[in-house]
């Protein structure tokens, strides 16, 4: 795989959060590796809350709410960083 799949492989999940960014998104990644770090956390944390919701007993886990709240955390964190580097998320 290229290095530019890779990169938009890890951010396929905020390119689709901040489609509105995604030149700064990109750029990003191929210059930061600590926003690539939180690029890759956020996209764990939505599929794992995906295979959590798509469980018959989705309304009893409590990691449904957990993922919720680091999903909640990663997107600000990622709004920061895109807001420090001019483009706003």
């Amino acid at each position: 795989m290229a290095k530019a799949d890779v990169a938009d492989a890890r951010l396929a999940q905020a390119l689709e959060r901040f489609p509105e960014a995604a030149a700064t998104l990109r750029r990003l990644a191929g210059s930061n590796p600590d926003f690539c770090e939180i690029c890759e956390e956020y996209a764990l944390a939505r599929q794992s809350l995906a295979v959590f919701e798509a469980r018959p007993d989705a309304a009893e886990r409590p990691e449904i709410g957990d993922y919720r709240t680091v999903i909640a955390e990663l997107e600000g964190e990622i709004d920061r960083i895109l807001k420090e580097a001019g483009q706003d998320g």
